[in-house]
């Protein structure tokens, strides 16, 4: 599909790349340049929107680039077509224009199999896998089956486009991140298993940082240390699920970043999950940090109206089960928070018309959705912790955070390290950088503290129950 800015005339274009390529190529690194120029130090933009996109073709002042998704040519329109445009001007005369050519499904998949099952080796020939461990990828993951909308689409387009080039991209490492329940796991599934249907040469490994640290640690302890450094080395696309529990494990963050440093250098793509941006992974060691802003940090963001209905249509066609509008847009309106749990809804739904032989009906679907009502509308963090219990107090964050031993404060921050201790996943060596760079054992008096008051403290029992009712609740 072909797209032109108003200074431009649409054509039909071959997907082959023009004689004039070279050229093309000339005149697009100009305009690469001047665009660098123009954004001094934030280079960022330039890299992540346009290290995808390739020059196919410059014919009569006409430069047509190819990119790889919709999503990619608004973007650049918006963003960066005023100065291509006049950069090419300037080079070609007054006449010069600039036109897109999107790249449709079949030319961004052109190997897609329809039931995206993984082939053999043999299904390409001349071509066989010689990755001599397990990709570890759960084949009920793909992209067909991972539903589109705005809360995923810059991270599901950065991610096909990785599958389909990588190492080759400027979205390297892609930084994939998103609270609870988003999609994090299904998208790095769906990247790998894609990236192995287009390339099965190539030696692919899922791992969640768990299992990043099992393996280490045990090699380490069977000295077996230069087996699992080849291993990681081999990898030609390295996916990292979960990067936040390597906080608070400094030896292991090392091995990482020794990883990372030689995949890199080797152009080999690196996908990573994490429940929030780079910045917000406070106890992650500063030089990783920086090393994620070297590609993208895509979000997967809670799904819209929209989204969720798309969600629920795609689970229920795939049970073959056919469900009045009235009771898809009620569940859709009023289950708010994660994926897991529209999934969840409709896993119910099926128990109870099938096992239980109960009719379909609206009253049905609100009784099944009023069970889920409890659950919370967004993963609670350490941030909406320290907010709450300074509302809560009526004390800064500031002064939770700092030094002050003022016995109301330090009765506060005892219940906020609690609370985060409690429902947050962060190590204790986190938690300490949240409260003001506190050690790790500080951080474990509190929340002992707070245990063990807990039965015998009437006051302290509805402080906690007051603020878990808030930050629980429903919105």
């Amino acid at each position: 599909m072909v797209f032109r800015p108003t200074m431009g005339i649409s054509r039909n274009l071959s997907s082959e790349v023009s004689t004039e390529a070279l050229s093309a190529q000339e005149v697009w690194q100009r305009c690469l340049e001047v665009l660098q120029h123009n954004f001094g130090s934030n280079t960022a933009p330039i890299r992540t929107f346009l290290g995808a996109v390739q020059p196919i073709q410059l014919q009569g002042g006409v430069l047509t680039l190819r990119v790889p998704s919709q999503f990619f040519y608004e973007y650049i329109e918006e963003h960066f077509s005023a100065i291509i445009v006049r950069t090419l001007r300037r080079l070609l005369g007054p006449k010069a224009r600039l036109e897109y050519h999107v790249m449709t499904a079949a030319e961004a998949a052109p190997m897609r199999l329809p039931s995206q099952e993984l082939p053999p080796p043999t299904v390409f020939p001349g071509i066989r896998s010689t990755q001599t461990f397990p990709t570890n990828l759960n084949p009920k993951y793909t992209f067909e089956n991972f539903i589109e909308g705005e809360c995923n689409r810059i991270a599901r387009s950065a991610g096909m486009t990785v599958a389909q080039r990588p190492g080759q991209t400027a979205f390297n490492p892609l930084f994939i991140y998103g609270e609870v329940g988003q999609g994090k796991t299904h998208l790095a599934h769906a990247i790998g298993n894609y990236a192995r249907l287009l390339h099965p040469d190539k030696a692919i490994l899922y791992l969640t940082s768990e299992r990043f640290t099992q393996e280490y640690t045990e090699a380490a302890r069977s000295k077996k240390f230069s087996e699992f450094l080849q291993k990681l080395h081999s990898v030609d696309l390295l996916i990292v699920d979960d990067i936040q529990f390597l906080i608070g494990k400094q030896s292991t963050q090392d091995m990482f970043f020794h990883v990372f440093n030689h995949l890199h250098q080797k152009s080999r793509q690196i996908v990573i999950t994490a429940d929030a941006p780079p910045s917000e992974l406070r106890g992650m060691e500063e030089r990783i940090i920086s090393r994620f802003s070297w590609g993208l940090a895509a979000p997967l963001m809670p799904p819209d109206y929209e989204t969720r209905l798309a969600i629920l249509r795609f689970k229920l066609q795939q049970e073959g089960i056919q469900i009045p509008e009235e009771i898809l847009a009620y569940i859709a309106e009023n289950v708010q928070s994660h994926v897991r749990d529209l999934e969840g809804v409709v896993i119910q739904l099926l128990a109870e018309t099938s096992i239980r032989r109960r009719e379909l009906t609206l009253s049905l679907a609100q009784e099944i959705v009023s069970r889920f009502k409890p659950l919370r509308t967004r993963a609670i963090t350490v941030d909406a912790i320290l907010k709450a219990v300074s509302n809560y107090f009526k004390i800064h964050i500031d002064e939770l955070t700092g030094k002050s031993r003022r016995k109301e404060v330090a009765y506060a921050r005892h219940i906020a390290v609690f609370l985060a201790r409690k429902h947050t996943r962060n190590a204790l060596k986190a938690l300490g950088e949240y409260f003001g760079g506190r050690d790790h054992s500080t951080i474990l008096h509190s929340y002992q503290w707070v245990s063990e008051m807990l039965p015998i403290s009437q006051d302290l029992s509805r402080h906690v129950q007051d603020l878990e009712r808030i930050l629980f609740r429903t919105t």
